[in-house]
């Protein structure tokens, strides 16, 4: 059973070396060194026997699903076929011929780039694996395990894989990005948590030593990963849903490679509203009569009390986009970042802060950030911790009469642009 379990892993990996006139369809007549090699260190069968067993055998291995491994057959791998260059997850395309429809090449493609990479996996960890990319000469495309890319354009393929790349040299299983965004959504696990909560618990570094294998880097996940992982997961999860393919530039930084694709999907969030904003029924909608006799609907609004923006420019219906998310203002209104932040005041500001001269101006700039330190704002905070859930209920509120209203009053009395 061990010999079968561990051919049908290597299939890809047992026809890329084959003649090109081997279709790729059917099992070939004889298996490849290497992994003839591999097969009889790991189960303990000679080589002649192997062949024999392969001859028998062969029809049964490919007509096999991917099984998932044990603990066991991965150290097989990790003992026998780390240093041989075979591991028990290899991402190769999802065929092994030219996708085009414009592209006239009938046979298999054998041009082939192999990477050493992570998959970051939720059952088994961190593993070593090979990202094979196969490349078409007729018609210039050269073909990941994601997505193909020509003419300097990735285009994804239209289902959503089980493995996605998050880096130059590694990929995440999908079920381990969907666990990120529910702690993301749910318990408020920032990207940076994500990552190390990953390393400690789920990794299993101390079993994986991946020198040993050969690898050139390690298996720490960073929280660029973590967020490369959100984003792409969340935006082909949208495409599948819009029967459309998700294309980005292959070329630049990877952190500017998705921003026109997300900048895509908020225009339409903007103009269209969300996915469910379709639905109604008797408990979410009322209709009402107004005095003259006409009808309306009306809908609830549920919120936790804060309501938090995008970062945007300051200046007066400006929709620019900042050059950086820590400035206050696009390039276009730069110079009002010296201007007082009082409304109605173009006096220039104080070095290090936001008012001008004027006492009252600075009184005023004083009391806005006291307000963040005041004694209900703390107690609001801290109350809010203490909630396991936004939706679980309050069991102590915070009492928001006396002299607290009077503070609150106060700090929000005035016509900051901050």
């Amino acid at each position: 059973m061990t010999f079968l379990r561990l051919l049908s892993v290597l299939k890809d990996d047992i026809l890329l070396p084959q003649p090109i006139d081997i279709s790729v369809h059917k099992p070939p007549l004889l298996l490849p060194p290497t992994i003839a090699t591999f097969v009889s260190k790991a189960t303990g069968i000679d080589s002649e026997s192997i062949s024999a067993c392969w001859s028998l055998l062969k029809e049964e291995v490919w007509s096999l699903p991917r099984p998932e491994l044990s603990m066991a057959e991965e150290g097989l791998f990790r003992d026998n076929g780390w240093k041989m260059g075979l591991t028990s997850l290899t991402l190769y395309p999802p065929s092994h011929e030219c996708q085009n429809r414009h592209c006239t090449r009938a046979t298999p493609l054998k041009k082939e780039e192999p990477r050493q990479t992570v998959v970051y996996t939720l059952g088994h960890g961190a593993l070593p694996a090979w990202a094979v990319h196969i490349y078409c000469p007729d018609c210039n495309t050269n073909y990941h395990h994601n997505y193909s890319v020509q003419a300097g354009i990735r285009t994804y393929y239209g289902d959503t894989p089980n493995y996605i790349q998050i880096g130059e040299h590694q990929f995440a299983e999908r079920k381990l990005i969907a666990m990120w965004m529910s702690l993301m959504l749910l318990a408020w696990v920032s990207a940076t948590n994500c990552a190390k909560m990953y390393d400690m618990a789920l990794s299993e570094q101390q079993q994986c030593d991946f020198a040993d294998g050969g690898w050139q880097f390690g298996c720490v996940l960073t929280t660029d990963h973590v967020w490369d992982a959100f984003v792409t997961l969340t935006l082909l999860n949208y495409h599948n849903r819009k029967d459309t393919c998700l294309q980005v530039p292959h070329t630049g930084a990877q952190r500017d490679r998705f921003t026109a694709a997300m900048r895509a999907r908020n225009c339409e969030v903007i103009e269209e509203g969300q996915d469910e904003i379709g639905h109604c029924c008797d408990r979410c909608m009322r209709t009402l009569t107004r005095p003259d006799g006409t009808e309306y609907d009306v809908q609830i609004i549920v919120g936790d009390g804060l309501n938090m923006g995008h970062y945007r420019c300051q200046a007066t219906h400006c929709t620019r986009e900042l050059s950086n998310n820590r400035h206050k203002f696009c390039p276009e209104h730069q110079s009002q970042a010296g201007i007082c932040a009082i409304v109605g005041c173009e006096a220039p500001v104080i070095p290090e802060k936001l008012t001008c001269v004027d006492p009252q101006h600075a009184e005023m700039e004083h009391l806005h950030f006291e307000c963040g330190r005041a004694a209900f704002t703390l107690c609001d905070r801290l109350h809010k911790h203490r909630l396991a859930h936004p939706s679980a209920p309050a069991e102590n509120p915070v009492d928001d009469e006396g002299d607290d209203d009077d503070v609150r009053r106060n700090g929000r009395g005035f016509g900051m642009l901050a």
